[in-house]
């Protein structure tokens, strides 16, 4: 049986806006990894992975990331 895992923000799709991004967007996600580029373009901001409740990753710019906006629904 697999735990239950809080959850650590919410996506939303500000930067990054491909397909799968707008149909993810107001999902919370459970894990997140920065990573580090090689080269990041001027002016970007950091990048990070995410995964959520289905276990499926995602990359994302921090602008994406919604920090402790989880509230318990009632």
């Amino acid at each position: 049986m697999e735990s239950v895992r809080n959850a650590i923000g919410v996506f939303r799709a500000r930067v990054t806006r491909d397909g799968e991004a707008l149909a993810r967007d107001g999902q919370p996600y459970f894990a997140m990894n920065r990573l580090v580029e090689a080269h990041c373009p001027e002016g970007e901001r950091p990048l990070f992975e995410i995964q959520f409740a289905d276990g499926m990753w995602m990359l994302v710019r921090e602008d994406d990331l919604v920090a402790g906006t989880i509230s318990s629904v009632e």
